[in-house]
């Protein structure tokens, strides 16, 4: 059974602290906005669909984390496994397993990844322009 703390640290995670009147009105169907007039069922239904919603979230974050490393890696040409980006992913955040990263963290690796990534496309496009102006003096 879910305590209204519980619901409370969910609502937070996920960002909703804010319309959390709102919510409650539209779960209770108008009933109330509080969280202290709650029923313990109605608090338990509302934190299993949080935890849900929660959880295909980091879903989403994961493989977005997975393929942002693998088109770096396709950038450099270098052939990599899952494996390997995934410890790569659990090596830049210290973690000993993927699914332990947490979604802030995962965020932030995603970020770091595709900057390297556009980083790595424009010193190419800048040493190619080097090669250019070199082959035109030539």
């Amino acid at each position: 059974m879910a305590t209204l703390k519980k619901l409370m640290t969910l609502l937070s995670k996920e960002g909703l602290l804010e319309q959390r009147a709102d919510i409650i009105k539209e779960w209770t169907c108008g009933r109330t906005t509080s969280a202290k007039e709650l029923t313990p069922a109605e608090i338990t239904a509302m934190c299993f669909v949080l935890e849900k919603d929660s959880q295909e979230t980091l879903d989403k974050k994961r493989k977005r984390v997975i393929a942002a490393i693998f088109g770096l890696f396709n950038k450099m040409n270098k052939p990599a496994t899952i494996e390997y980006v995934k410890g790569i992913a659990c090596r830049a955040a210290k973690v000993d397993s993927f699914n332990k990263i947490s979604s802030t963290r995962l965020d932030s690796l995603y970020n770091a990844f595709l900057t390297a990534k556009k980083d790595l496309e424009y010193s190419k496009r800048l040493v190619e322009g080097y090669i250019f102006e070199q082959t035109n003096y030539n």
